[in-house]
């Protein structure tokens, strides 16, 4: 792998003759590009070339981080992948290389500046890194990237695909000032008017996307996924645990519910306990009443096997935060066969209605929510049997691979919209897409 500071020297973009579809990887005529490679079938094997663009104040070890990880880990025979970061934070950057470094590919990380009007800081080397290298397509990644959105607008240029992956929240769930928030409201709907294709966490963000571009048809839903083989079902047989996944330091997750439930269960239970997991959550025991204190397990930041296993150990999941984009812990609990208790948002009923394991929770009115949860915690068995049953179905829905699969078409589909003509040629698109190295294993 390697760690650049700075882009090799400029190479001209080509342009291709009209008329018929370009090729995404032919490099005649690049300068110092690397040129079209085939094997002694004379099949192409070049890959497409990717920008990911982001700022490392983006939480690369939240749902965000995972699917960067995940999807790009797959997608490795496909497409080359190049990230661009800012150096300010040490830990986002450590998992990006954790992935970057086994795949060969290339970091490009430039000093970090804030800017007044943006509320994450920019890569003052993007820039120079967008405009001295042919990318086939960069992807932006988080809706408040206000400053690296800004730059890559200014500076892409009218043949290479942009790729929006947003996470889209409301505003409000991060701290800015007014003018910072006018400015990110204002960058994140020009980036979707420019974007090829815009992929959403879930059908109901798609469409609140679509709203900000009602003329532009390019959005698609493309959610998170999971490891089926690496979170496998929990036994059947568990003990008296409900378990809280989630950044406590983050007012939208609603901690503060969690602890109402858990206290109104231990009057009825009180053999149980809570396990909370997630950033920042050993600083979080003043949120917590002396009366339940003892029984509350807080565990901070956990690896990814004692994170499985809190899965896997406990009754039930509760989370009922007033906003998610996914939730990847709602998947992650339920591919190891553990009942959610989650709160009725768009979001969430439009990706996780209709799985036995999950239990939705009136979120306005406490005496509903405990309802759901003593209904549950009544005959915690069958709740867990009837998560582990659905496992087949949940991971056709959500299987990393199948999911790689649907991304490698969305950024080819991008591609040959945004350099197609008039009149396609016989080549409908770059090389390798039917090739079927991402897709997912069956499910156990």
């Amino acid at each position: 792998m390697t760690i650049e500071t700075s882009p090799s020297r400029r190479a001209a973009r080509p342009r291709f003759p009209s008329g018929r579809l370009p090729d995404p990887h032919d490099r005649s005529g690049v300068g110092a590009t690397r040129g079209e490679r085939t094997d002694r079938m004379g099949e192409r094997t070049d890959r497409m070339r990717v920008l990911v663009a982001i700022p490392t104040t983006n939480q690369m070890y939240s749902g965000i981080g995972r699917a960067i990880v995940e999807l790009s880990r797959r997608l490795g025979r496909r497409v080359e992948f190049t990230f661009a970061l800012d150096d300010r934070d040490p830990r986002s950057l450590r998992r990006v290389w954790e992935l970057a470094e086994p795949m060969g590919a290339s970091m490009l990380v430039g000093p970090h500046r804030f800017e007044p009007d943006c509320v994450e800081p920019s890569n003052t080397r993007l820039p120079e890194i967008i405009e001295e290298s042919p990318w086939d397509a960069i992807e932006l990644v988080g809706f408040a990237n206000a400053a690296t959105g800004r730059a890559v607008l200014r500076h892409i240029d009218d043949r290479t695909a942009l790729c929006y992956t947003p996470h889209d929240q409301p505003l409000w769930t991060v701290p800015m000032s007014p003018e910072q928030r006018a400015n990110v409201a204002e960058v994140h709907r020009r980036v979707i008017e420019r974007a090829d294709v815009v992929l959403a966490d879930s059908e109901a963000e798609r469409r609140s996307l679509q709203r900000l571009s009602p003329h532009r048809l390019n959005g698609e839903t493309l959610p998170l996924g999971c490891d089926f083989e690496s979170f496998d079902a929990g036994p059947l047989d568990r003990p008296p645990q409900l378990l809280f996944v989630g950044d406590l330091a983050e007012i939208r997750k609603r901690f503060d519910r969690v602890i109402d439930v858990f206290s109104r269960v231990l009057e009825r239970r009180p053999e149980y306990r809570l396990v909370v997991i997630g950033n920042r959550s050993a600083e979080s025991a003043d949120l917590i009443p002396e009366a339940i204190r003892t029984a509350v397990d807080l565990r901070g930041y956990v690896s990814e096997p004692e994170l499985r296993r809190a899965y896997a150990s406990s009754r039930s999941l509760v989370l009922l935060s007033d906003v998610e984009a996914f939730g990847l812990p709602i998947l992650e609990s339920l591919a190891c066969g553990t009942p959610v208790l989650l709160g009725r948002l768009d979001t969430t009923e439009s990706l996780f209605d209709g799985f036995p394991g999950v239990h939705f929770c009136p979120l306005d009115d406490p005496e509903g929510t405990f309802e759901v949860a003593d209904l549950l915690l009544g005959d915690w068995r069958s709740a867990v049997a009837s998560a582990c049953a659905d496992r087949r179905r949940l991971c056709a829905e959500f299987d990393w691979g199948r999911l790689a699969d649907r991304k490698w078409r969305a950024l080819s589909a991008a591609w040959a919209r945004r350099n197609a003509s008039t009149a396609l040629g016989p080549r409908g698109g770059p090389p390798g897409l039917d090739r079927a190295d991402a897709g997912g294993r069956p499910c156990r």
